[in-house]
């Protein structure tokens, strides 16, 4: 009986040591919403991780990654080498890896708390490998391509907008193809006595990845609901409609969205859009400018990896518009430039989406659609927001979208919807 006694000891022990290294050990996953990678290989001694951004077939550009590491020592330096994946994302494209390289990584040891992420430093390039490293403050780490601005941060938002704002509506702007609702939120509209006379139109994340922009609308409905005198007198002249992220299926689970299959949402603004998010914006945008309450639409984006700072993309015919449009895209563009001074500060002059070859696509864009379909004194664009640089975080792109926010009422303050000779 003591033998048997002590051989069950030594199993158990053995046990009990087999699952303690096994708990120990370096594990990766993204079975949450928003999670994203491919891992090629873990180093368990130097905790070093080779990933590459999950390729899903048909919804968009794989650019963006998100994991959840597992095992590590407190105090631990962790190693993370990104590179491209190179199955295709749709028909026979292959994503070029600058677009899932950001120079810094951002990294976090509780996911649920945007204000613990921070960036990691300058990534190390070799090839067509980039190489970050951050120190593990516990267990459990969380790192990603960007900050994440997911649904649930969303509702979050929505649920603070609408406490702060006792006479706000909450809406759902459509159900998805993926059966996902899709929260915006309705503000300001002046009085019963003196209602708003303006409209303004605010969304982000047309492009999934592009968590960059629902940032910046959070920083904009965050200033545009606050107490602030200007903001209280812009909700009195203006009710702001603004939904914080469109595709909400590619976000959900983790894709890029750009560039999707039959196509993305910013190219899906036609007469038959395939998503029902895009065609209930459309009915709700063209019933407002029908009701003459309609001025402003703004469609938020990131840009390319080399654009340092934000840029509004123009009409391509700017030159060619009606003297109304092209007094109040003057007009916006110099009150713009005033206003978002930094830390990332606007570039000076419109920039163009030259790269879209059609006349078609273009019309299919959402900027543009909106610009052909509504009234000609109606100011529409995207605004495009670095994602490339140290302050390409919740708090420089919170700022950009206050600023963006004032911008709109200094430009709606004493505007007229006639042209002016």
């Amino acid at each position: 009986m003591t033998r048997y006694f002590a051989v069950a000891i030594l199993l158990i022990g053995g046990v009990l040591t087999s699952g303690s290294m096994a708990a120990d050990s370096i594990r990766v996953s993204t079975d949450f919403p928003g999670g994203s990678a491919t891992v090629v290989e873990i180093d368990q001694k130097t905790a070093t991780i080779e990933i590459q951004p999950n390729v899903l077939v048909d919804r968009g550009w794989p650019c963006w990654w998100f994991l959840r590491i597992d095992g590590l020592t407190t105090g631990q330096t962790v190693t993370l080498k990104v590179s491209a994946n190179p199955k295709p994302y749709r028909a026979k494209s292959v994503l070029s890896a600058s677009w899932m390289q950001p120079d810094r990584a951002v990294y976090s040891n509780d996911e649920s708390d945007r204000s613990s992420w921070r960036q990691t430093g300058k990534c190390q390039r070799e090839g067509e490998v980039a190489t970050y490293q951050f120190e593990a403050s516990s267990a459990t780490m969380w790192v990603a391509w960007g900050v994440p601005f997911l649904p649930s941060d969303a509702e979050r938002l929505l649920d603070v907008v609408s406490h702060r704002l006792p006479g706000s509506e909450r809406f759902e702007l459509a159900r998805t193809r993926g059966g996902r609702p899709v929260p915006g939120i309705r503000i300001g509209g002046g009085t019963a006595d003196k209602p708003a006379r303006f409209g303004i139109w605010v969304q982000a994340r047309q492009h999934a990845w592009e968590s960059g922009g629902s940032w910046v609308g959070r920083g904009f409905i965050d200033w545009a609901s606050s107490d602030d005198a200007d903001a209280v007198a812009l909700r009195e002249i203006a009710t702001i409609h603004y939904v914080p992220i469109m595709d909400v299926d590619c976000v959900s689970i983790g894709a890029g969205g750009k560039d999707a299959t039959p196509r993305d949402h910013n190219r899906d603004w036609s007469d038959e859009p395939v998503y029902p998010e895009v065609a209930a914006a459309q009915k709700l945008i063209c019933r407002l400018d029908q009701a003459r309450r309609f001025d402003v639409f703004l469609d938020l984006h990131n840009p390319g990896p080399n654009e340092q700072r934000p840029y509004f993309f123009g009409p391509d015919n700017l030159n060619e518009l009606p003297a109304l449009q092209q007094q109040n895209h003057a007009r916006w563009l110099a009150i713009a430039q005033e206003e978002i001074a930094g830390p990332l500060p606007l570039l000076k002059e419109y920039m163009f989406a030259t790269y879209v070859k059609t006349e078609e696509e273009r019309g299919r864009m959402s900027a543009n659609w909106v610009r052909n379909h509504t009234s000609p004194h109606v100011l529409s664009t995207t605004l495009e927001t670095a994602w490339n640089t140290p302050h390409s975080q919740p708090d420089g792109y919170s700022a950009v979208g206050r600023q963006l926010a004032q911008t709109v009422f200094r430009y709606l303050t004493g505007r007229t919807r006639e042209a002016q000779p």
